[in-house]
């Protein structure tokens, strides 16, 4: 038996019980309104390997997702009595990508179908205002125009919205235009790349999942995904790259005792789009960076400069060249598809060029209790932030 179908059964005999210790880990986590999971599979291991708070790709959900997502919209603004009918979102702004622009059709096409009307809305920095059209991979243009500030609202031209949805991680610039408004902010624009550390984030999902695996009485490691932190790194410094090798080493150590095989990834602590990450068996790798090795690792998105790494175990995925990644609003699965690569094999970053993806047109139940469980664990993650 898989142990994507073990997990099934057991999640299966212990329903209630998984479902209220969810309805508890909500209720004190308040996950974000939308996340995106990425999940690997291995034949011992189900675990989550990134959450974002801010995802892209809902165009790459199929027809019957897209409905299923407009009905958690909907449960969303039911459960917290808000009445909201339209919703700004302010989307990335710096991109050519035409498949990103056919994600804010797909998300406006959710809020359409759950009787929100919505506009795209830009933050400029210099204050100018004007109107333009993004080009999408099909003949539907995005019509965006820029934003300003009346009072303590937030409009776009003529349009006044009840609340302002963010589907851009501002990795490079904290929106101030947003600070001290009436209307509500989805998710909470505090905790993009500038705050976000992937370590914190392990942090609160490995203490789930160690809670969760005591609950349905199985291995600890199934869910879990070992990280380190290494602070203050200087990828030219050689003397820094042997302290990361020296963690390396140690992390290699601690796996081998579990597999015959095994690799490691390390990545920025802060960043997203598959950016500054290399997978890595051996520690002297990492310490005899050549130059493009380095130049490779030295940048995030936004031409931020790196500063701290995480060393986290490498999971190989069963399904060769293929990843799940589960989209969830209002902290239920709203659909999912595969993230795929024939570049890459089973051991390596899958989210690098050449990727692209396949629906999926149905959800297991063992990969959509991660996704809610990664969920969670950016709730409180954010309040871990908010705090600070």
């Amino acid at each position: 038996m898989s142990i994507v179908n073990e997990i099934n059964s057991i999640i299966l005999n212990k329903k209630e019980l998984i479902s209220n210790w969810l309805f508890e880990k909500t209720k004190e986590s308040e996950p974000p309104f939308y996340t995106s999971t990425d999940i690997r599979v291995s034949d011992k291991k189900i675990t989550a390997v990134d959450t974002n708070i801010f995802p892209a790709g809902f165009n790459n959900l199929s027809d019957k997702f897209i409905d299923l997502a407009s009905k958690n919209v909907e449960s969303f603004f039911r459960n917290r009595n808000n009445l909201v009918k339209k919703i700004l979102i302010i989307p990335e702004l710096h991109t050519r990508n035409q498949y990103y622009w056919d994600n804010v059709l797909s998300l406006q096409k959710i809020l359409y179908k759950s009787g929100i009307e919505s506009k795209v809305g830009l933050i400029v920095e210099d204050g100018s205002e004007f109107e333009i059209d993004f080009d999408s991979s099909g003949p539907t243009k995005v019509s965006a125009i820029t934003i300003k500030k009346e009072g303590s609202k937030i409009i776009a031209g003529d349009f006044a919205p009840d609340l302002i949805l963010i589907n851009n991680d501002f990795s490079d610039f904290f929106p101030e235009i947003l600070l001290n408004i009436s209307q509500t902010i989805v998710p909470p624009i505090q905790v993009g790349w500038h705050t976000r550390k992937k370590n914190i984030h392990f942090f609160f999902y490995n203490k789930l999942v160690d809670e969760l695996s005591k609950l349905l009485n199985i291995d600890e490691k199934t869910f879990s995904l070992e990280t380190k932190l290494v602070e203050k790194v200087n990828i030219e410094s050689s003397e820094d790259r042997a302290r990361v090798g020296e963690v390396i080493d140690k992390q290699l150590s601690l796996l081998n005792k579990n597999t015959s095989k095994c690799e490691v990834f390390v990545k920025n602590n802060s960043g997203t789009y598959g950016m500054s990450v290399m997978n890595i068996s051996a520690a002297e790798d990492f310490v005899n960076l050549n130059r493009d090795g380095r130049k490779k690792m030295k940048i995030s998105k936004g031409g931020i400069l790196l500063k701290d790494l995480i060393i986290q175990e490498s999971v190989p995925t069963i399904y060769k060249n293929k990843e799940p990644v589960y989209y969830l609003i209002n902290n239920e699965v709203s659909g999912a598809f595969y993230r795929i690569n024939d570049n890459k094999d089973e051991n390596e970053n899958l989210n690098t060029k050449g990727m692209y993806f396949e629906s999926l047109h149905s959800l297991e139940p063992s990969l959509g209790l991660i996704a809610k469980v990664g969920a969670i664990a950016t709730g409180l993650e954010i309040k871990h932030i908010l705090k600070k």
